[in-house]
């Protein structure tokens, strides 16, 4: 005989989980939890391992042990001021982690704008030309750090991130995100096709040219920024992101890898700079490494 159903209601009790909180910490719905509970059904035989873990027992003091003792009070039930106190504050953090890691990959883009304008005003004879894309560089190495170590912290404090109470809330950043990634593609694809059609027509003015290429990362920077902002925080939203099933979520580092192949690829056929244009290689692995650390914390 099983006595599954009591067991599971005590000992969840006594490990401090509500229906909710051990839901997610099993990767199920609440409702599953609530139907155990009941006598309505069983796990699979993997979730039930899973569970006895988390409970901090045995299979058999699970499934067939008759649990004395008073029952412990029932763990506090997240009402609805709770839940919308836990939701604003983890989507505030969210708001910033994006906006630093966004601000980061802009500033990369944003320096290499500025060097093609100083090269487009000093003919290429400075000495000083590059130095925009090595500081903003630096900074984007800043602001993944902090953002990332911030991000590290706050993960600490909320292993298991809230979900929106709000359906609506959910279904209006759905809009804004379908809308703002097609908007920032086909604006990438549409300053490819300028660039492209621009240089062929002012392909012997190189100073001309200069300025179209620097006016194209511009647009660049504030596609990909949009792109990257709105991934990490669809993740924030989405029920089935990372940091609540552990798949894999935006992939940030392709982003920047993307760039750095955009970046590589103007400088060869633009100026024939294969080399040394081959160093953006090289400067986004080590950005990829830096970011890629900074997620297997959380």
């Amino acid at each position: 005989m099983s006595n599954f159903a009591e067991n599971l209601s005590v000992l969840r009790r006594e490990a401090g989980y509500t229906q909710e909180s051990l839901a997610e910490a099993l990767g199920v719905s609440r409702q599953a939890v609530g139907k155990w509970e009941s006598g309505q059904g069983l796990p699979e035989a993997a979730t039930l391992i899973t569970l006895a873990d988390l409970l901090g027992c045995s299979l058999d003091q699970l499934m067939r042990q008759e649990l004395s003792g008073e029952l412990p009070p029932p763990a506090e039930e997240p009402t609805g001021e709770n839940l919308a106190y836990q939701w604003e504050t983890y989507i505030q953090h969210m708001r910033r982690f994006s906006l630093g890691i966004t601000f980061g990959v802009v500033l990369i883009l944003m320096g290499v704008t500025v060097t093609v304008l100083a090269a487009a005003i000093f003919g290429g004879k400075s000495g000083f030309i590059a130095l925009p894309v090595l500081l903003s560089v630096a900074g984007a190495v800043f602001l993944f750090v902090f953002v990332g170590l911030d991000h590290d912290s706050f993960q600490k404090s909320c292993p298991v991130p809230p979900l929106c109470p709000w359906p609506e809330e959910v279904e209006r950043f759905g809009q804004i995100f379908r809308l703002g990634m097609a908007a920032a593609v086909g604006g990438i694809l549409l300053s490819v096709a300028m660039l492209v059609a621009a240089v062929s027509f002012f392909g012997e003015d190189n100073e001309t040219v200069l300025y179209i290429v620097a006016a194209f990362l511009l647009l660049l920077a504030l596609c990909v920024g949009a792109i990257v902002y709105l991934g990490i925080l669809n993740d924030a939203y989405d029920e089935n992101s990372e940091e609540r099933t552990g798949k894999k979520g935006t992939d940030i580092e392709g982003i920047i890898m993307l760039t750095a192949t955009a970046i590589f690829l103007l400088l060869g056929f633009v100026w024939n700079k294969w080399h040394p244009g081959w160093v953006v290689f090289p400067l986004g692995g080590i950005l990829c490494a830096i970011v890629g650390e900074l997620k297997k914390k959380g």
